[in-house]
């Protein structure tokens, strides 16, 4: 286990290298460029002529060199030993550190990684991270200038170990968190894909149904309800398709909304026109799918009554308004107004029923006027 360092019989000059080389590596943020800044800190820290970091390989129980520096880089990138095998191994196993200035009088060398290099000394201390665990080793070779490395090195070398176990595990953890990231993207965008595809499977049968009903009263509730099927189904195909992420375009969003509700409802009423204005806003997806069924319930009530056989023509307006911490959605007709049930607060329909429970959870407020036709203002916060 890696002992707390006592740096007192280092120079000043060695202190300020050491502090300068842990705050880079710790302040790097990117694997590789952690472990490069790792290793030249070694190098140049114990002043060694190469050095290497052995990291373990859980899959094959062995220890193999991540990263190197020194004259034989490439050559050793790559290479491995079993973990119970060598200086490497030793170290790993026992979580001491290790040093030899003769290696003829080491019989835990495993010999060289490389052909043409002559490792003289070195020293080699464990990685032991905050579970307490092994996870490699690192290791400074051949000291520069004929000198050899005695224990004195070990707690300047020990702090550089800790540090740079330290920048390793959160270089890790950053990775494993942007994996579960996509891991989590891939599954909200299947389960998206398979809403999408059941809203398609619900509106089908739907459309079968109605071919064999005569009754008015069920054909009008199952067109309702695959209207809001639409509705749904147009969000989901937003996200799908354009990758909207968390947020919504909710013009767009709505514009599409009226125009297939237009498209299915002129049965009713040939004759009536909507005209789409919106200010460009992005909300939820919670938000754009309560507005959505809201303007959906808004436009089936005014398609069913608002309009006359006998009117020459019917004004739908809809507005949207991006009024900074708020939004409000204006929809209007030049129909017959309120039916009186809805004026004296009777009205047991579903539609509006609808309307009023996802203003509430959208905490917002509904204004009605029913003059020379009808207007509702919705006016919600925006999240």
């Amino acid at each position: 286990m890696n002992q707390h360092a006592d740096l007192s019989g280092f120079s000043q000059e060695n202190l300020r290298l050491l502090l300068d080389t842990i705050e880079g590596i710790n302040h790097t943020q990117e694997f590789k460029s952690v472990l490069l800044e790792s290793l030249e800190a070694v190098r140049i820290v114990m002043n060694s002529e190469a050095s290497s970091l052995m990291l373990l390989d859980e899959d094959s129980d062995e220890l193999y060199v991540r990263i190197s520096t020194g004259p034989v880089t490439e050559e050793i990138i790559g290479k491995s030993i079993p973990k119970d095998q060598g200086i490497a191994g030793w170290v790993f196993r026992n979580r001491t550190p290790y040093i030899t200035n003769d290696l003829s009088k080491s019989d835990e060398f495993f010999g060289e990684l490389a052909s043409d290099f002559t490792t003289r000394n070195l020293i080699c201390l464990p990685l032991i991270n905050r579970d307490d665990e092994a996870i490699g080793v690192v290791q400074a070779v051949n000291r520069k200038d004929d000198q050899e490395f005695t224990t004195q090195d070990v707690p300047v070398f020990d702090a550089l170990a800790t540090h740079v176990t330290s920048a390793i595990e959160r270089t890790r953890y950053v990775d494993y968190l942007q994996l579960r990231l996509k891991e989590k993207d891939v599954l909200v965008a299947e389960m998206n894909h398979r809403i999408k595809n059941n809203l398609l499977a619900l509106n089908t049968l739907i459309s079968i149904e109605l071919k064999g009903l005569e009754h008015d009263h069920v054909s009008e509730v199952l067109k309702s309800m695959q209207s809001r099927l639409n509705s749904m189904y147009e969000l989901h195909e937003m996200l799908m398709e354009k990758n909207l992420g968390q947020k919504v375009e909710l013009d767009h969003y709505l514009r599409q909304i009226s125009e297939k509700i237009h498209d299915s409802m002129s049965y009713i009423f040939n004759e009536a026109s909507i005209e789409f204005q919106g200010d460009s806003v992005q909300v939820s997806q919670e938000q754009a799918l309560r507005c959505g069924l809201m303007l959906n319930e808004l436009l089936l009530n005014i398609y069913k009554h608002a309009f006359k056989k006998d009117d020459e023509e019917g004004e739908i307006n809809i507005r949207l308004e991006d009024c900074g911490k708020t939004v409000v959605l204006h929809v209007s007709d030049n129909g017959v107004g309120l039916p009186e049930e809805l004026k004296s607060g009777k009205d047991d329909s579903v539609g509006m029923w609808i309307v009023e429970e996802l203003a509430d959870k959208m905490n917002a407020d509904i204004e009605i006027q029913s003059e020379a036709g009808t207007r509702f203002t919705i006016t919600f916060p925006l999240k």
